[in-house]
């Protein structure tokens, strides 16, 4: 009975000098963020706002870094990363390190299923596992921020981003969520191999009408509620780094300027002290989309509402200047969103280590430990429909002739999916090279891949696909869509096989032969 009780005063020893030094942390960096932002000028802290596509790193990016107008970079060439960091720390008065961004949604150069075929595992240590793993490829090569996870919960299929999505559900996609915030951000996320995470896209997205990407939605604020709103507070509560506002309209107010949102809930409902990232140009297209008359009226929505960063709109830099000495936005609402995004570069531990060590990008990208982690993700993920006569696992026994046919059967880039901009499509092991290193030894392997792609509708191959099924003892068909018929902005109305597909099946099944 002593031992148990000097545990168990040693277990609340050990959490209050942990809190404590919790704690400690947090007022040296309130400090620090504060010292800082006393010796900005406006047009610094505005600065700290914006957030630019780099690009191939123009020289107008680098005189906008060296004067202090940009706080974040999407999309840099890495082998620049260095060189625009450096400009930051060593030529800018401030010398505020740039948080470099970029889309890594499944992955990074080690490819993992699309989300929504993640969430087809119901297993969290495959989401976080994956998570982690593209924050460490991610991170080799200077990303410290992705956005990601997607939770937008959707039912709609015809919506292209229901591929980025974690299903239909809010407490499955509120559970998977939060594994991949876990995987992305780690305990802590200032370690060399972690990322910041952004909890998308804020909110009901995924709700947009006729499943058109950037469409309206109107709903209920019971349904938002129950249906919507779960997995971003579940997000909140995790710690996740960041949200980004969605590019959508919710019953006539784009979320941009949603007060209702992203003060009254996100802010004063759920206590997020995090930074508000706006999607590609949503903060600006508030003008666009009719809810103000210009650019300058967006740029004021989007401050007044609570969006800290602009994602390329350039209002932040043009306008906030202007509309503080018009007394049309306080200075404090600057202040106070600066202070969140030197924040998140304490700490991720930029102001400490800044540059990124590339050399180490080679031992990192690909590794072994990685190719067995997404192989073990596709594997978990995989969902068998139907297994008639228990057909599969393919046997030797009673096989002499495989015919492997259709237009994803080697299709090597389709096969990574979509939102996959750094994946190497010479990695893939598509259907047809599995089979033939599986079983090439065991019988004769035959290949047609009857249409050039899944839109093609000529059919001017079906019968050498059909000839070949009828001489072979087992036909494999490998249909579907191509990467770019999913994602944003590629919604389709019909949801059906594209192309010719659903011909060349009938064709095939026309033979008698098992398919």
């Amino acid at each position: 009975v002593l031992n148990f009780l000097l545990e168990i005063i040693n277990i609340i020893f050990i959490a209050c000098f942990t809190a404590c030094q919790k704690n400690e942390i947090k007022d040296t960096t309130d400090e620090k963020v504060e010292a800082l932002l006393s010796k900005m000028t406006l047009q610094e802290k505005i600065g700290q706002l914006n957030q630019r596509d780099a690009g191939d790193v123009s020289d107008e990016i680098i005189q906008n870094v060296k004067d202090g107008n940009i706080g974040s970079i999407l999309n840099c060439d890495p082998e620049k990363v260095n060189e625009l960091q450096r400009v930051a720390i060593e030529d800018s008065r401030l010398g505020i390190p740039l948080l470099y961004a970029r889309d890594v949604i499944h992955g990074f150069k080690t490819v993992f299923p699309i989300p929504l075929g993640q969430a087809c595992s119901w297993d969290t240590t495959i989401i976080t596992e994956g998570a982690r793993v593209a924050a460490a490829e991610a991170e080799s090569t200077g990303i410290r921020y992705t956005f990601a996870p997607m939770i937008d919960v959707t039912r709609d299929p015809r919506w292209g981003r229901i591929a980025e999505s974690l299903g239909e559900d809010p407490y499955l996609t509120s559970v998977l969520g939060v594994a991949m915030i876990k995987g992305f951000q780690g305990s802590d996320m200032s370690a060399p191999d972690r990322v910041a995470a952004c909890a998308k896209h804020f909110a009901a997205y995924g709700l947009t009408e006729s499943g058109r990407d950037y469409n309206v939605v109107f709903t209920s604020e019971q349904r938002l509620r129950d249906y919507v709103l779960p997995p971003f507070e579940a997000a909140a509560k995790a710690g996740v780094a960041t949200f980004m506002a969605g590019f959508n309209e919710l019953n006539g107010v784009p979320v941009s300027g949603s007060t209702f949102l992203l003060r009254d809930i996100l802010r004063e409902e759920w206590g997020y002290k995090g930074m508000v990232v706006s999607d590609y140009f949503s903060i600006e297209q508030m003008a666009v989309q009719g809810f103000c008359e210009n650019e300058a009226e967006s740029a004021k929505l989007g401050m007044l509402a609570g969006v800290d960063m602009d994602m390329m709109s350039f209002v932040y830099v043009n306008y906030l200047d202007s509309l503080v000495q018009a007394n049309a936005v306080d200075e404090k609402l600057i202040d106070n969103a600066v202070k969140r995004v030197l924040r998140l570069k304490f700490d991720l531990g930029l102001f400490d280590n800044p540059y990124t060590d590339l050399s180490k990008k080679d031992s990192v990208l690909y590794s072994e430990e990685h190719l067995r982690a997404a192989v073990n993700a596709a594997t978990e993920s995989a969902v068998l429909v139907k297994n008639e006569n228990d057909f599969l696992p393919l046997s030797a026994d009673n096989i002499k002739r495989v015919a492997v046919i259709g237009p994803m059967a080697d299709a090597a880039h389709d096969q990574m999916g979509t939102w996959c901009f750094d994946g190497d499509k010479t990695h893939s092991v598509t259907p047809l090279a599995a089979i033939k290193q599986q079983y090439g030894d065991k019988f004769e392997i035959l290949y047609e891949k009857a249409l050039i792609s899944t839109r093609d509708y000529d059919k001017k191959d079906f019968a050498k696909a059909v000839s070949m099924a009828s001489k072979s003892d087992v036909v494999l068909l490998f249909v579907g869509e191509e990467a770019i018929l999913s994602g944003e902005a590629k919604c389709r109305a019909d949801i059906n096989l594209p192309g010719a597909q659903t011909e060349l099946l009938k064709a095939l099944e026309a033979t008698g032969k098992p398919l």
